[in-house]
């Protein structure tokens, strides 16, 4: 008995001592990528309340905070260099914690970030990112008469009067916050605090003009000076307004959002473990069994990376519900995968999203916001104002669409080749979904006979004929003629001996062929999934999505000394 406690007493010590040295290099491989945040001095107050963002974003991080002030500030921001180093920080991000790249402070900043000790990549300012613009439109969601407001934007900054490029970043930050919101205006006003009596009756001018127009909404949106509740920057510019002008019931406040943006920044960074990217699965989904099937058509990924699945169109809540249980599992990184037969269907509802509309990566599209199946479903009598972008630090990015993906093409022609026995004479016909609007149709047309035509260069034995239509299922005025056309060319088909091979140009299972086509002899196939080819697409688009994660294209590279 004593020689067996003795036995598990060496084991246990056995384990100790291994989990005692496993701790250490598990710290050691974080701390070899630093984090340095800078932000410009804003007096006691406004100080602390960056420091609590920071320290929140600092946890079991190797990071450094320097509060900009004046020249001692370089050899402070050394010194931060240094101590990331004796971490053992191999290489840092820069965190500019400033609305716009102009901010004097920053520009001060910058110069002394040449030749450091060890590489550095700087990244685009907090103003730049959608969390800044989200943090603004919180405070721009007025729910009464919004089309007869004029909302001023005030903004602080140190420095000479007269920022052009500061003054243009803050006006593009309120239009971007105030997009779809019915104001009737939104304009950002800049107080110079090296020119206040200056700044106070501009501000003054900008309200009395726009009180001759329209209701004036003053929203204070910075991350400049506060020593206490009194003495700040809110504090004067409220006095300095005009009568008439409102002030914002609930001013809104930059800080919060801080953590989040820092987060997100952190999680761009460096590279990333295939289980700390994260896959959304955005299909239209039908019944619990058609759910089921796309469920089981990636199964295999999930082996390599946690997956959620969103079986709607587009529905944001859903969405933002599967990039929080991804947090949740430990991912860094969320790849949104549309699975539509068209790529731009909901393509720009999620961009919008996840925040890409405002960073610059959304595609030429995005400026449209209702596409495929939102023609036919009404939401409300009115126009109702877009909701919050997700918030989330994961590095968020979304592919997908199927259009006339080789893959997609070749699992058709596998479809028709096991319903045929004689190419010769059995005729392929091709059919989608398609949509009300007749110039979106004719994409849906385009892409049909994209796919037709490698189907026919992909066959050994070539069938009799390839043909496509669009059943536009949804829309009962366009639909009649489209029936009748898809019928007759089952019709056709069947002449001389002939069959219809009916392929469903689908992400999944089949559509209304058999109730469209009632009464006639034809052979009916699926869709893509769970074919073994949809789940090679599926792969490839996670690998592509997690090609587009990383630093922002704006970020910049630092070469250090050596």
């Amino acid at each position: 008995m004593n020689l067996l406690m003795h036995k598990l007493a060496a084991w246990m010590g056995l384990v100790a001592l291994l989990l005692g040295l496993a701790a250490p290099a598990q710290a050691a491989a974080g701390a070899e990528t630093g984090f340095i945040a800078l932000a410009a001095d804003r007096g006691f107050q406004g100080n602390e309340e960056i420091r609590d963002a920071f320290e929140a974003f600092a946890q079991g991080r190797n990071a450094e905070l320097v509060v900009v002030t004046d020249a001692r500030t370089q050899a402070a921001l050394q010194r931060a260099l240094a101590r990331l180093g004796e971490r053992g920080a191999r290489r840092a991000l820069v965190l500019p914690v400033f609305l716009s790249e102009a901010e004097p402070k920053w520009q001060q900043v910058r110069p002394w970030l040449q030749n450091p000790p060890l590489p550095l990549t700087v990244a685009p300012v907090f103003g730049r990112s959608y969390f800044a613009v989200e943090a603004l439109a919180e405070a721009l969601r007025i729910p009464e008469h919004a089309q007869h407001t004029r909302v001023l934007v005030a903004s602080s900054a140190s420095g000479p009067s007269g920022n052009r490029a500061l003054e243009q970043d803050l006006q593009q930050l309120a239009e971007r916050a105030a997009q779809g919101l019915g104001l009737a205006a939104a304009n950002a006003v800049v107080w110079y605090d090296s020119a206040r009596e200056a700044s106070r009756r501009a501000l003054a001018e900008a309200a009395a003009s726009a009180l001759k127009q329209e209701h004036t909404l003053v929203v204070p949106f910075h991350l400049g000076r506060r020593l206490d509740g009194m003495m700040s920057f809110d504090a004067e510019l409220r006095q300095s307004l005009p009568d008439g002008a409102a002030w914002a019931s609930k001013p809104p406040a930059p800080e919060p959002w801080l953590t989040t943006w820092m987060e997100r920044e952190a999680n761009r960074f460096g590279p990333l473990a295939p289980r700390e990217v994260g896959v959304i699965l955005l299909a239209h989904g039908s019944d619990f069994h058609w759910n089921e099937t796309m469920r089981e058509a990636v199964r295999p990924l999930e082996a390599r990376h946690p997956v959620e699945y969103v079986f709607s169109m587009a529905d944001q809540p859903l969405i933002e519900r599967a990039v929080h249980r991804l947090q949740r599992r430990g991912a860094r990184a969320a790849v949104i995968v549309r699975v539509f037969g068209l790529e731009s269907s909901f393509k720009s509802d999620v961009e919008r999203m996840i925040g890409a509309d405002v960073e610059g990566n959304a595609s030429p599209q995005a400026t449209a916001t209702m596409h495929g199946h939102h023609e036919h479903h009404g939401h409300g009598d009115g126009p109702a104002l877009p909701p919050p972008r997700i918030r989330s630090p994961l590095a968020m990015t979304t592919v997908g669409g199927l259009d006339a993906h080789p893959l997609f093409a070749a699992a058709l022609l596998d479809r028709a080749r096991a319903l045929s026995a004689d190419p010769a004479k059995d005729t392929v016909i091709l059919v989608a979904h398609g949509t009300g609007d007749d110039q979106r149709n004719e994409q849906w047309l385009a892409v049909l006979r994209d796919l037709a035509a490698q189907m026919n260069k992909g066959a050994s034995t070539p069938f009799r004929a390839v043909r496509w239509a669009t059943w536009r299922e949804d829309w009962p005025d366009q639909r009649g003629p489209w029936v009748r056309k898809v019928r007759e060319m089952v019709e056709q088909a069947r002449k001389d001996g002939g069959r219809a091979l009916v392929i469903p140009a689908r992400t999944n299972g089949k559509g209304p062929e058999r109730r469209f086509l009632e009464g006639l002899q034809f052979e009916l196939g699926e869709g893509f999934a769970p074919h073994p080819l949809f789940l090679r697409w599926f792969e490839a688009q996670v690998a592509e999505g997690t090609k587009l994660i990383g630093p922002a294209p704006e970020a910049r590279q630092v070469s250090h000394a050596h």
